[in-house]
């Protein structure tokens, strides 16, 4: 699966963006791609001591299954507020 996000920006916005940046999608493309790294080694880190603790084997193979099996079984839960948190 591959998820595309489209920005919108106001003229003034990009005009202002333009002095200090030459490429603006490459600056969305790699913030969003390191926040999803940071919290793939965070999940995985969550998932990998809850199997530990529980003394149960880690079947879960690639960050992919190691994320939807943190999920299923509840060690990490999905994002419910619809505020944007970009600060973090």
């Amino acid at each position: 699966m591959h998820t595309s996000y489209t920005v919108g920006v106001t003229t003034g916005q990009y005009k202002a963006l333009t002095t200090v940046m030459i490429d603006q999608q490459g600056w969305i493309t790699h913030a969003l791609t390191n926040q999803a790294r940071k919290v793939t080694l965070d999940i995985t880190r969550k998932y990998t001591q809850f199997k530990i603790d529980r003394g149960e084997a880690i079947t879960a193979v690639g960050s992919t299954e190691i994320i939807e099996a943190a999920i299923a079984e509840g060690v990490v839960g999905l994002a419910t507020d619809v505020s944007p948190s970009p600060e973090k």
